[in-house]
């Protein structure tokens, strides 16, 4: 899962230009190395636009590499054409061809590609202990300020002048395909990640990154399975419509075992109590510590059993179910699913499905919304997805 970096790279696009000292008309791209001819003193570049340019550097040029997780120029070290590697992150500055298809390097800033694993590492790490996922129930524009359904409660997120934000695509919930975005673009009902220090009472956040999104949540049954493609077409029970699902490497399914189903569909009822006897996590499936030691979203640490209303942090119980594969299942099951919106809404790509949840739509028409939301994009890692 490839990761934005978001602080270290957009570092790198700050400071490259001022370690040139470039003429306001260079160019500057970003992206992975893909080779190296030392002969030829050129490096090949995949840029994230997605082109291939090729850049060619002299004596004259500046070769850079910045430490993982350093932001100051003055840390940037002089290295040579062979320190520069297959897999490395680069920001270069100088003179592009009139095709785009070279540039006259004046500058490279890399980043190796062990520093990008370090730096992915770091964020997954800061994601499972600051980040929060939640769907967004208000905004006020005026004060510039959020509020998202956590689990059972409603937190309000500050952002602030250096927040970053950025939007997922329309066929994929990764972070690497999201695309830099505003506050303005936020909208109620969105799913959003927020990475920043919570308050003691963990009512706010002081946000730091904001990824948001807009997720189809459904109850649907399979109609047909395609294990070789990775599809399958099932029938939305609230539309009476068939659409395809695709499944892919980042899709996460999971199976509730009858038990665990028949728990959840009396917690989800209506009339349920709120004290949640009888639910998850209350000496049963599901109980004990949260998900990989995370805090929960609460605030109030890690582990715990899960009180406080029909919400709990079902998605922690989510989270430690055994995955399941596309073989799993059959025709006639029944399926909960987090999907993308789809550029065409008839094929769509699973985020969340969660399987074995017939007590669960016969208990409670609301279960989908309150399941999915509190799982979806659910886990740790705005160091990509996150």
């Amino acid at each position: 899962m490839k990761s934005f970096l978001f602080i270290t790279l957009s570092a790198l696009a700050t400071c490259a230009p001022a370690w040139a000292q470039a003429p306001a008309a260079a160019s500057r791209v970003t992206g992975t190395v893909t080779g190296v001819n030392a002969g030829a003193k050129q490096i090949t570049v995949k840029s994230d636009k997605g082109d291939s340019i090729v850049l060619n550097t002299t004596d004259k040029s500046f070769l850079l590499r910045l430490p993982p997780g350093e932001t100051d120029t003055k840390k940037a070290v002089k290295i040579t054409l062979s320190d520069v590697g297959d897999g490395d992150r680069l920001v270069a500055s100088g003179q592009e061809s009139a095709d785009q298809k070279t540039m006259d390097a004046r500058t490279v800033l890399i980043m190796s590609k062990s520093d990008v694993a370090e730096v992915k590492k770091r964020e997954a790490e800061d994601w499972l202990k600051r980040g929060s996922t939640g769907t967004v129930t208000a905004i006020d524009p005026a004060a510039k300020t959020l509020t998202i359904k956590v689990g059972s409660r409603e937190v309000s997120v500050q952002p602030g002048d250096k927040t970053v934000y950025h939007r997922y695509s329309l066929d994929s919930a990764k972070f690497a395909d999201a695309k830099p975005s505003t506050f303005a673009e936020i909208k109620v009902g969105d799913q959003v990640r927020v990475l920043g220090d919570k308050s003691t009472d963990g009512a706010s956040i002081k946000a730091e990154q904001i990824v948001a999104g807009t997720f189809r949540q459904l109850a649907a049954t399979i109609e047909s399975i395609d294990a070789a493609t990775g599809e399958m077409k099932v029938k939305d029970l609230a539309t009476k419509k068939s659409l395809t699902i695709r499944v892919d490497s980042e899709s996460t399914m999971k199976k509730l075992d009858p038990q665990m189903a028949a728990m959840m569909a009396r917690r989800y009822a209506p009339g349920a109590q709120a004290d949640g006897r009888g639910g998850p996590g209350a000496g049963g499936p599901g109980g004990g510590a949260g998900r990989s030691g995370m805090p929960r979203p609460d605030g109030q640490g890690a582990g715990g059993r899960m009180g406080g209303g029909r919400g709990g942090d079902v998605g922690a119980m989510l989270d430690r179910l055994p995955a399941i594969h596309l073989t799993d299942l059959k025709n006639g099951d029944a399926l909960m699913v987090s999907t993308t919106m789809g550029s065409d809404p008839t094929k769509v790509t699973a985020i969340m499905l969660l399987a074995g949840v017939e007590p669960l739509l016969t208990a409670s028409p609301s279960a989908v919304r309150d399941i999915m939301s509190g799982w979806n994009l659910g886990g740790g890692g705005g160091g990509e997805g996150n």
